[in-house]
């Protein structure tokens, strides 16, 4: 295991404000996204975390798409899990466009468009080696795409406002995924 996180110059000049800022959802095309009240973390070796991919790219390249930066620890996925399981309405809504519960209820929590992905597959995977991330509240996410998703309409998706839900984003994880996660689980959000 490493000394320092794999990551640990993410988090430190010259890589730090870059890094921060895509954490907070800023891209060269204005703010879009990502979180507020963000702050640095350390994962927890040993400990499971969850990230919910679209189901096209994740059947083209599982490897790049469960890489990705954007995460959730077990409380979080947990309770994203207990909704979609326990409200009615979402099962309901998620069934009549043909998705999982599951995947319906990680886009209203973690404000997740479908021009974005579906979130139809989850990842699972346990920690093997140090990395940090930035944690915060998701902020609300707008369409860019002229030729959106349907399901999409044309609003806005702000995250269901809920103090214990909070995001993962870590940085660089494409460099690092395969020295820091043994995947653990992976397949449809519908066999979650």
């Amino acid at each position: 295991m490493s000394p320092d996180p794999l990551n640990v110059n993410c988090f430190f000049p010259p890589k730090l404000t870059a890094c921060e800022q895509e954490a907070r959802g800023f891209s060269a095309r204005g703010q879009n996204g990502g979180m507020s009240h963000v702050q640095r973390v350390h994962l927890s070796v040993g400990q499971n975390y969850y990230r919910f991919c679209d189901s096209n790219r994740f059947a083209q390249d599982p490897q790049r798409a469960s890489a990705g930066g954007w995460w959730t620890d077990h409380e979080v996925f947990t309770k994203v899990r207990t909704t979609a399981s326990a409200s009615a309405t979402m099962t309901r809504y998620a069934r009549n466009i043909g998705e999982a519960p599951l995947s319906y209820a990680a886009k209203l929590y973690l404000a997740i468009p479908y021009e974005w992905g579906d979130c139809g597959v989850v990842v699972v995977a346990q920690l093997i080696d140090r990395l940090d991330a930035f944690r915060g509240r998701g902020l609300t996410a707008y369409l860019k795409n002229k030729k959106h998703d349907d399901r999409d309409g044309s609003a806005k998706y702000t995250p269901i406002q809920d103090p214990t839900i909070s995001q993962l984003f870590i940085p660089e994880l494409h460099l690092y995924f395969g020295r820091a996660f043994s995947i653990v689980r992976q397949g449809p959000a519908s066999s979650f």
